[in-house]
């Protein structure tokens, strides 16, 4: 499989209703070969994943993009997302 580069954005967390760090790396051991970094604007990702604590996911998308964009608003939201890196391998 080819490495993927993943993007992660979290929102402030102000009301996270789920672990978000704990989520994202049980989803980096779920998909190894996969690149994750902290999206940063101006970079091209093959999967963005915006993470947010709640469902009003109010992280801030300014100058990001990704090939595919995944809202995680749930923790099972994580289940949509490891489909779409595997996916983008």
């Amino acid at each position: 499989m080819a490495e993927v580069t993943v993007g992660v954005r979290y929102c402030g967390g102000c009301n996270p209703r789920f672990d978000r760090v704990a989520g994202v790396e049980a989803l980096a051991r779920a998909c190894p070969s996969a690149g994750f970094r902290a999206a940063e604007p101006g970079q091209e990702y093959g999967v963005l994943l915006v993470v947010g604590g709640c469902t009003a996911c109010c992280a801030d998308l300014t100058g990001l993009s990704g090939r595919e964009q995944v809202m995680i608003r749930t923790a099972g939201d994580f289940r949509r997302a490891e489909e779409a890196i595997r996916r983008a391998q």
